[in-house]
């Protein structure tokens, strides 16, 4: 049990320093994988689902019609689905 339990620290100590190469010894900085703040993600236009929610409600309220009636029946019990 012993050499099995050492073999298992090694080998995840090992891992930890394999992943952290470019952060432990280049210092370079982390990943940001925040979508609000990463620069990349911004770029490809992709939002975090708080945000586009605030959108979709800001947008209601200045009157513009969001949904545009694709949506399944489901989507009729949403408040932001307006049937014309």
């Amino acid at each position: 049990m012993a050499k099995t339990l050492l073999a298992a620290i090694i080998f995840v100590g090992l891992a930890v320093l394999l992943l952290g190469v470019n952060i432990f010894f280049f210092k370079k900085p982390f990943p940001d994988g925040e979508i609000s703040t990463n620069p990349e993600m911004r770029k490809r236009g992709i939002k975090c689902a708080k945000q586009e929610e605030l959108e979709m409600l800001s947008s209601k309220k200045k009157g513009r019609k969001l949904c545009d009636g694709n949506y399944s029946d489901a989507c009729a019990s949403c408040g932001l689905f307006t049937k014309e």
